[in-house]
């Protein structure tokens, strides 16, 4: 893992080098570039959305054909009947778990190294950092995040210090350390190596932390995929999201006043690019709309119906209204039979008129008397 540790490390130097040794600007290049590196499991994670949306209909039809059936025995078999939409369509619900799941071992490495930046970045042994912990006297004041996270220590690490604190590691039989490896941790009259509090100018980080997290949440909320539920679970889903809302930025926060300023600006970082990740994805692989007609749609294929508006098959014959003109003469002869006028086929035995066309062309009669016989 000091291996993982250090490569990460080597990263983040270098990108505060290349911005002028600033902690800040190098630690906005270091959440970038992690957002690239996981940017194909977001891309995954969109493209199993828009699996699920394509599905969306079938499973509300599934569920609107159990609507109001609360009983244990119909919730288990409209269950059954959704997993087997799943299983047909090649939908593993497990799949969208799987990137945050190669995920956390990444952000474990990254905030390691960030809270770490002595040993990762400027290379200080775990032996040096506790001989100056315990020369500058920390360590008898009980400040035990020292053991976890030598960010701490910075703010103490003041010029009028360093002849000292060589001393004491020369006398240690350890090397001396470079000062001029630490990055500038200071902007202004934010020092991000100090903790917040409610007395300094760095409240406003956990601030911004409460603020960025929440609305991060509401925006890939709404640009992503939100699986289709009965009314009664809508409304406890509903509930259940705007505690969440709150509950998840608050803790966030309350961590953000015990940890270096440091932490929470990358939380911020990572939220912000996270969003932008969000839109970008929607807008390149939008999700497909669900429409009260699909979910109509898949409703008749549920119940093996055909749906509508099929078109005719080119075998059929037409079908004609009652009300139809367009019969030929043809036609018309044969479905009368021998109810055929015999002013018609008289008609049809004239002359022409003096315009050349015969008396059946300008008026026939098509129910004339009909022909009686002479037996009768």
């Amino acid at each position: 893992m000091n291996a993982i540790y250090k490569f990460f490390g080597m990263i983040l130097s270098f990108f505060s080098d290349i911005t002028g040794g600033y902690y800040l600007f190098g630690l906005f290049l270091f959440a970038l570039l992690v957002k690239l590196i996981l940017l194909p499991f977001g891309i995954k994670q969109q493209k199993t959305s828009i699996k699920q949306a394509k599905m969306r209909p079938k499973e509300m039809a599934i569920r609107k054909k159990y609507k109001g059936r609360t009983d244990k025995v119909t919730q288990q078999k409209m269950q059954e009947e959704v997993m087997e939409l799943y299983q047909k369509e090649g939908y593993n619900p497990m799949a969208g778990c799987l990137p945050l799941l190669i995920q956390m071992p990444v952000i474990i490495i990254l905030y390691n190294v960030i809270i770490n930046p002595l040993k990762h970045i400027c290379g200080w042994t775990a032996e040096q950092i506790t001989t100056i912990a315990t020369h500058l006297g920390l360590l008898e004041n009980n400040i035990k995040a020292l053991a976890s996270r030598d960010i701490s220590l910075i703010e103490f690490l003041t010029p009028d210090r360093y002849a000292s604190i060589n001393e004491a590691l020369t006398a240690a039989g350890l090397e001396t350390v470079n000062f001029a490896d630490i990055p500038t941790f200071k902007m202004g009259l934010f020092d991000l190596s100090a903790m917040p509090a409610f007395w300094n100018l760095l409240l406003i980080v956990p601030v911004l932390t409460f603020v960025f997290q929440f609305l991060a949440s509401k925006i890939q909320r709404k640009f992503t995929y939100q699986p289709g539920v009965s009314p009664e679970q809508a409304e406890q889903t509903k509930k259940t999201m705007m505690v969440m809302d709150i509950m998840l930025p608050a803790m966030t926060t309350l961590i953000a006043f015990r940890v270096p300023a440091a932490i929470g600006i990358y939380w911020m970082f990572n939220n912000i690019l996270g969003v932008i990740q969000t839109i970008i994805l929607q807008k390149a692989m939008p999700l497909p709309t669900c429409t009260e007609e699909d979910i109509k749609a898949a409703e008749r294929e549920l119940a093996g119906k055909a749906p509508k508006n099929v078109k005719a098959s080119a075998n059929r014959a037409p079908i004609r209204s009652l009300h139809s003109i367009d019969f030929t003469d043809e036609e018309v002869e044969a479905d009368l039979g021998e109810y055929v006028s015999v002013y018609d086929k008289e008609a049809k035995e004239e002359k022409p008129q003096a315009d050349g066309k015969p008396a059946s062309e300008s008026k026939k009669k098509l129910f004339g008397k009909p022909e009686m016989k002479d037996d009768e």
